[in-house]
């Protein structure tokens, strides 16, 4: 069932993405021809001004739009007139979550690729390819064990605290459609209180580490590296997402399997 609503999932949301995904393309390349005319007039430099402005904007909105209907998605199928429909499948309210976190985080990635591939077409197409190789090929080459293991432990930091925040949005909604009237608004103060205590709990947990181990906290400052401190620090954050992403999730799942209100 797992696949049928993970299939029903992904077209709905990418129904609007794959048209934002063409955009982008067309845009990335309407900026690499105006950006190599735009010597040869006013109008071109001044077009190929406008060009670039709109390409970051479609980057702003490939990262941001997928996150917000992801979220969008999540709120019509609880807390609108769908729920009716989602309420009737015969299956987990689990099952439909996982589902849910599973296309926001495969919509995110394919975001993220389609913006790579932009990247790429706009270092080619203004001739820096060559220069932009040689330049990975050097950041890498003499790179620490510590540093790769820093931008390893990043990039899980990222994922991790990506799920936690569709975690929080997903927990706002559940407990906005409580509410008869008003769910969106509700949702909204509900996220406000919320990421108040969540910001909190990060705050009193690396406190809380640091009043009994004091020692661990000086030998981060005397003993050992930067980097390495940073990479202790990262997997100490790590750890606290997904320790609060665990508490999150099973509260959205008790509230929409036991308390849905589709009123």
């Amino acid at each position: 069932m797992l696949g049928k609503l993970l299939k029903y999932d992904f077209k709905n949301l990418y129904k609007t993405l794959l048209p934002i995904y063409l955009i982008t393309l067309v845009i990335t390349i309407l900026t690499v021809i105006l950006n190599n005319l735009s010597d040869t007039s006013n109008l071109f430099s001044t077009l190929n001004g406008l060009m670039i402005l709109s390409y970051v904007v479609i980057l702003m909105v490939l990262v941001i739009g997928t996150f917000f209907l992801s979220i969008r998605d999540f709120y019509l199928d609880f807390a609108t007139e769908r729920g009716y429909l989602t309420n009737t499948l015969p299956v987990k309210k689990s099952t439909i979550i996982t589902s849910k976190f599973i296309t926001s985080i495969v919509t995110m990635l394919s975001s993220l690729v389609v913006m790579f591939i932009s990247i790429i077409i706009l270092i080619i197409g203004s001739g820096e390819w060559t220069s932009f190789v040689d330049g990975i090929i050097y950041f890498f080459k003499d790179i620490p064990g510590d540093a790769v293991v820093m931008l390893i432990l990043m990039t899980v930091l990222m994922i991790a605290a990506y799920i936690s925040g569709l975690a929080v949005c997903y927990l706002s909604i559940a407990l906005g459609q409580l509410k008869n009237n008003n769910k969106l608004g509700f949702s909204f103060l509900a996220y406000i209180v919320i990421y108040i205590i969540y910001e909190m709990y990060f705050t009193f947990a690396l406190t809380f580490i640091g009043a009994i181990s004091p020692d661990f906290v000086r030998s981060l400052d005397s003993e050992v590296g930067v980097i390495a401190s940073v990479n202790i620090l990262f997997g100490i954050l790590i750890g606290l997402v997904i320790i609060i992403t665990a508490i999150i999730t099973p509260i959205t799942n008790y509230i929409l399997k036991n308390k849905l209100n589709l009123e």
